[in-house]
């Protein structure tokens, strides 16, 4: 083989770049379609957690944020007096939607070696999927180690990996640099966690303890003031209106992510009227079976739209011939037309 001579590579490979950044600034064609990197094409993501199941949140964290329709998760402790007490609403409360439970122990009080381990978490994880929040039997739940003093969590991480595996726990982002009162006391604070999220189009996360309980004659530990805490849901509320932040909890967060990096879509077939897509994940369908948000292109002059899966159909509005929906991976293929009079 002949080499080319240095200038006849350098050509090339200039020819090469400026077609390249030619076919990135040519339209999008009727039919191309991307896996949205957050769950409604939103800009980034806001995670509430809040721990140890104290009153306050029952009474006041959750009906607020029923009423803005932000979803975040808690994290029970079921032997623990404060929710013996009122055990029967914190199963009460899923039904206002909003609401998902994870596990933080039976007791809150460590565990001596890996069989106390796997009954401190295990069955933590059984009342969760049996008696708190009923579903699908083997699901993912999420995990957050509790805070204990020195000695008192006896398993190294591959135990604790091993009990997690066992029971289908997701363990979640750590407590370090997130907690509200101990790391973060200000409103200003807490809010920046989002716009830190919106500007790298990430992740971001607050971890609650207590919530303040107005007139009260005792307050849950580390309360968070509602002079703080209901503007903060405030903010979230009108973030999620811009759609600029996600708000939601951890396993369906995670479920996203494992999800769209999995995931790829196909265009299929292309017509004057419908457009036809797969969307396939290789993750385990069983444990993640999350939809996922999917942005096509569409002739400008469609505006309300059908889009069908099996037996699902919805509606959904293109703006400016982009459409955005949600569809399940490894379903039917998916058929998009312009609605009956459009």
């Amino acid at each position: 083989m002949i080499s080319q001579p240095l200038s006849a590579r350098w050509t090339r490979a200039l020819v090469l770049l400026l077609m390249a950044g030619l076919a990135s600034r040519l339209p999008a064609a009727t039919g191309d379609t991307r896996v949205a990197t957050w769950r409604d094409d939103r800009t980034a993501v806001y995670l509430l957690m809040f721990d140890d199941g104290w009153v306050g949140q029952l009474q006041v964290a959750i009906p607020e944020l029923q009423k803005r329709g932000l979803t975040a998760t808690f994290y029970m402790v079921p032997e623990k007096h404060e929710y013996k007490g009122v055990a029967a609403k914190w199963a009460e409360a899923i039904t206002g939607g909003n609401v998902v439970y994870g596990v933080h122990t039976m007791t809150h009080g460590g565990v001596k070696d890996l069989e106390h381990a796997r009954w401190e978490i295990g069955e933590c994880a059984r009342v969760i999927r049996e008696e708190l929040q009923p579903g699908k039997p083997n699901r993912l739940v999420s995990f957050a180690q509790p805070g204990v003093g020195p000695g008192k969590w006896n398993i190294n991480k591959e135990e604790l990996t091993l009990v997690l595996q066992e029971n289908n726990l997701i363990d979640r982002p750590p407590f370090a640099g997130h907690g509200a009162i101990y790391h973060w006391q200000t409103l200003e604070q807490m809010t920046a966690l989002g716009d830190k999220a919106v500007a790298a189009k990430g992740m971001e996360y607050l971890i609650v303890h207590g919530v303040e309980r107005i007139g009260a004659k005792w307050q849950d530990f580390w309360a968070l003031k509602q002079d703080i805490f209901l503007p903060l849901l405030d903010y979230l509320k009108a973030k999620s209106d811009a759609r600029e932040l996600w708000v939601t909890d951890h396993i369906t967060w995670h479920q996203y992510v494992v999800e769209r990096d999995a995931a790829t879509v196909r265009t299929l077939n292309v017509t004057a009227n419908g457009i036809q897509l797969e969307l396939k994940s290789s993750a385990d369908s069983e444990l993640y079976d999350q939809p996922l948000t999917l942005v096509t292109e569409v002739p400008a002059t469609w505006g309300a739209c059908t889009i069908a899966q099996g037996e699902t159909t919805v509606l959904a509005t293109a703006v400016n011939g982009t459409l955005t929906f949600d569809a399940l991976p490894n379903g039917a293929p998916i058929s998009i037309s312009p609605a009956a009079g459009n």
